[in-house]
């Protein structure tokens, strides 16, 4: 089942709306998110058994034959888990007769959220807000998923202060919330076919209703409806701890989504930069020793990661290369592809072949007796070269070779810095910027080139009788524009805005794009109404949007 949070909507068709109406339809960022709730460690995403309790009640129902099954009390324990080919409920201790094919949808009668019996976030039983979905996993006998279903302004109230802790300052708590919005409709990747996101690192991390912090949520209302768009379409808004002072073009640290080529086409608002003006490019050995092996200023510099160092000797490696190489026999990035169970002989450099601007290594070789292995694409060299069986914080990094007697590696050093991809906004430069008088949206604008924030674009053709689209947004300076695209030939456009019907038919382009500024009707908190055109000529619609802060 597809949800409505997908990159490109099209609203539910209803004939004959009046434009009178209160019935709205609904928007991306005021729809439904699907979350997959992993296990304590985050190593698995399927369950054999899975408890719920509450302490207020809990109404069950089947999915696929659209029926009630029960209600519970407060403080009823309903267990689930699969017998045979069928899904089996156990309420209190006692089995329903019936047997059930799912999905089970769980939902609360009241405020309560819904705790999940032996699972824990931050040292707390983990509970959540909405509802949940008990869905078998297909191909795999006796196991369950577990799939939150939220809002997404609830679901981030569960991200933000976990992704980012409130010391690091309101404005950078914005500029989280505004970036955790974005990647939540719009994930670099989708691999889930039952959620869209699941709740560790692999997706944004989602702790739910017990780690919830007021600061944060204060920095969720105070970006409401708010989202970083590049040219009218809602980015990819990637993020990481700390980018070492000097952020990565996305190419040079990801492949294609999918699992495809590597390096992956660019994208024009996620290009390296440095901090700090006037620092070089970094994609030559020289320039890259220099950054990684001092501490100049930078955003990042009250990470614990921006610089670090790293060791081996020359047998240490071996090992850790020997056990990781042999982990990845399926990757194609690893030149000659690794075959199971060989030994790399003993190693006699490691060098760094290509770099990204910050200096990222993008491919490195291992040259050994037995041969010259490259390794590609920053996780994989992250992951490969273990240290004290860890991944380095980053592929940020220069090798210094301690060559002994017989030409073979004794020692070899990695000097470092940043943790995590470094593509970009820096959480940790985010918190600097904000304790330095930056505003969320100049920190937004900071890491994501050519950028707007504003609201979700809406899509409205005129050949169907739509419902009006109704949304929310936060104007801190109290100035915004509403962007029109009309490609497709609509003659007239009406749309209202706190309260004030605006109709637009001279001024509207046949075809083109049009700002309309709305300073004057505008207030801290907005509500815009769209209102389909009224002609039904086929193919006939238009897109439009506010922006609330212009691109830099």
């Amino acid at each position: 089942m597809k949800i409505i949070l997908s990159v490109l909507i099209f609203f539910l068709l209803f004939p004959g709306v009046a434009k009178s109406s209160e019935q709205y339809a609904s928007t991306r960022t005021e729809g439904l998110i699907r979350v997959g709730i992993s296990s304590n460690d985050f190593s698995k995403l399927e369950y054999s058994e899975i408890i719920l309790a509450s302490a207020g009640k809990l109404k069950l129902y089947d999915k696929f034959f659209n029926s009630k099954i029960t209600e519970t009390k407060p403080g009823d324990i309903v267990k689930f888990e699969i017998k045979d080919t069928s899904l089996k409920i156990i309420k209190n201790q006692k089995e329903l007769k019936t047997r059930f094919f799912g999905p089970i949808s769980v939902e609360p009668m009241d405020e309560n959220p819904i705790k999940v019996t032996g699972l824990e976030r931050k040292g707390k039983q983990a509970a959540y807000r909405g509802s949940f979905e008990i869905i078998r996993v297909p191909g795999k006998k006796g196991k369950l998923f577990l799939v939150n279903v939220l809002p997404l302004e609830d679901y981030l109230k569960g991200v933000v202060p976990n992704e980012l802790p409130p010391y690091f300052g309101m404005e950078a708590l914005k500029a989280q919330a505004v970036a955790a919005r974005n990647y939540a409709i719009r994930p670099r990747v989708k691999i889930y076919p039952y959620f869209d996101v699941c709740d560790s690192v692999k997706s944004q991390v989602y702790f739910g209703y017990n780690t919830e912090k007021p600061e944060s949520d204060s920095a969720i209302e105070a970006t409401k409806g708010l989202v970083t768009l590049y040219d009218g379409e809602v980015i990819i808004a990637l993020y990481s701890s700390a980018a070492g002072g000097y952020t990565e073009n996305y190419e040079n640290a990801f492949a294609e989504p999918g699992g495809g080529a590597f390096p992956a086409k660019p994208l024009p608002y996620l290009k390296g930069k440095p901090d700090i003006k006037g620092t070089p490019g970094l994609d030559n050995e020289k320039a890259a020793e220099k950054f990684y092996t001092t501490s100049p200023e930078s955003f990042d510099i009250n990470s614990r990661y921006y610089r670090w160092k790293r060791q081996w000797t020359g047998e240490e490696l071996r090992k850790v290369l020997n056990d990781s190489l042999n982990r990845y026999t399926w990757c194609e990035l690893i030149e000659p592809r690794p075959k199971g169970g060989m030994d790399i002989g003993k190693i006699k450099r490691v060098n760094v072949l290509s770099r990204g601007v910050s200096g990222k290594a993008i491919a490195i070789s291992v040259k050994t007796s037995k041969g010259e292995w490259v390794i590609k694409k920053e996780l994989f060299i992250r992951r490969i070269f273990k240290n004290k069986n860890k991944a380095l914080p980053s592929a940020n990094l220069v090798f210094k070779n301690h060559v002994g007697k017989e030409g073979c590696l004794a020692r070899l050093e990695a000097f470092g810095g940043g943790f995590g991809h470094g593509v970009g906004m820096s959480q940790h430069g985010a918190s600097f910027m904000a304790k330095n008088g930056y505003t969320f949206d100049k920190i937004l604008q900071h890491y994501y080139d050519n950028t707007a924030i504003g609201t979700w674009p809406v899509y409205l053709a005129a050949e169907y009788a739509t419902k009006p689209v109704k949304q929310e947004f936060v104007s801190p300076g109290r100035k915004a524009d509403l962007l029109i695209e009309n490609f497709e030939g609509v003659e007239k456009f009406e749309f209202m805005i706190n309260s004030k019907r605006i109709i637009l038919d001279k001024e509207l382009p046949e075809n083109g794009k049009i700002r309309i500024p709305l300073d004057e009707h505008i207030k801290p908190v907005n509500e815009i109404v769209y209102y389909p055109p009224e002609n039904r000529e086929e193919g006939s619609g238009l897109k439009v949007w506010v922006e609330v802060f212009e691109k830099n």
